[in-house]
């Protein structure tokens, strides 16, 4: 193997340090009011179960007896790790109300709701800043520590609109707590609302690829075959047109699949493609691949809505539309934050090592990626279908 070859490699095993999605996303609504600020947060197992050290067996998801003590103690958690105040002024808040799921299903899509109120002995500040920095203790796997964020359906004293921003680990997000529109008006008032959305989904968009193992898996074992940058072009462009119609469909909840059936396929899809790199590598210059790009692609999709789907949920319309295009901007940005060097990498092994299909990059590359595919796969399966 050329010095290239094992570069490449090298590259793609850095890729592989980024597990299994470890972002979680719920929903928080925060309500200002005479003299105090009201929060009500959708809180799922996964978190109670990271930060309170509850296990989560087989029959956990079923049993709301023995997550009594643990969804209790949370309460304390979310408030010690929830940071709102003006200035150096910090709000002091309590647990007024816990409210269980109304079914236990997977343990990501079951959600307690927690109400914390934090009065105050005079006027709520003009402004206030939330930030959080939810399980970043606790890490995902080793390198990685778990990311939570919420869309927050902001709703000041007096008003009856609610606006949308993203809340992250990394970004605190400045609220008003009064419905005066600033100078300039609504019209200002708007665009700037709609500008910070923007922004923190396409940011979001671009974190949830970068520190996600699957899609970009799937997108390198694409690549791994293509001979050249037109070709690498198309077969990027049939993945980007399908994951995007089936995010766009799921989010507007016209179509969706089950994560029983969705997650498996995704790594099923990610095995595939490299075996079909190593056995047939002559196909991967068919339109055959580019069917398997597109096809798989709309399972891919499923799977970048999936954190998105409760959260976004009460979005106004045209925050919902800036949200989503936003996010699905911030995907292909982050793919092509891996695409385009290892295409480089992959160009230059051609030009020293040979332009044949059998080269180390591929097959090693491919047998790599075939492995972690199938260890997901077995992961995949797992959760879905035998933690229930």
């Amino acid at each position: 193997m050329n010095r290239l070859s094992k570069i490449c490699l090298v590259f793609l095993l850095g890729m592989l340090s980024a597990r299994a999605h470890p972002l979680l996303q719920d929903a928080m609504l925060v309500e200002s009011g005479p003299g105090k600020l009201r929060l009500t947060i959708n809180v799922s197992l996964v978190e109670i179960s990271v930060a309170e050290g509850v296990a989560l067996g087989p029959f956990s998801v079923t049993d709301s007896g023995a997550w009594d003590g643990a969804v209790q103690k949370h309460g304390d958690y979310l408030l010690k790790h929830l940071g709102i105040g003006s200035g150096t002024n910090r709000l002091t808040g309590h647990v007024t109300g816990v409210a269980p799921p109304s079914e236990f299903d997977q343990s990501e899509n079951t959600f307690y709701q927690y109400e914390l109120t934090y009065p105050t002995t005079g006027p709520l500040p003009a402004s206030l800043v939330i930030s959080q920095d939810m399980l970043r203790e606790w890490p995902y796997a080793p390198g990685t520590a778990w990311d939570v964020s919420y869309v927050l359906h902001i709703k000041p004293a007096g008003s009856e609109t609610v606006t949308s921003r993203l809340l992250t680990g990394r970004q605190p997000v400045t609220i008003s707590t009064a419905s005066t529109a600033p100078s300039g008006g609504d019209e200002s008032k708007g665009k700037t609302a709609a500008y910070a959305t923007f922004c923190a989904y396409l940011w979001h968009g671009i974190w949830h690829i970068l520190t996600g193992y699957d899609h970009l898996l799937f997108v390198a074992a694409l690549v791994l075959a293509v001979n050249s940058f037109w070709e690498m072009v198309k077969v990027i462009a049939a993945f980007t047109c399908a994951h995007t119609l089936t995010l766009a469909l799921s989010v507007f909840n016209l179509f969706r699949l089950p994560s029983g059936i969705v997650e498996p396929v995704i790594s099923l899809s990610i095995v595939l493609v490299a075996l079909e790199n190593i056995f047939w590598p002559e196909r991967a210059h068919s339109r055959a691949r580019l069917a398997i790009a597109f096809g798989f692609g709309l399972i891919h999709g499923l799977g970048f809505a999936g954190g998105l789907l409760d959260a976004m949920q009460g979005l106004p319309p045209v925050s919902l539309w800036i949200a989503l295009g936003a996010f699905s901007l911030g995907v292909e940005i982050g793919h092509q934050v891996v695409v385009l060097p290892l295409f480089g990498l992959l160009k230059l092994n051609r030009r020293h090592g040979g332009t044949g299909l059998q080269t180390p990059a591929l097959q090693y590359g491919s047998a790599i990626i075939a492995c972690c595919g199938t260890g997901y796969l077995v992961i995949a399966l797992r959760e879905q279908w035998f933690l229930r």
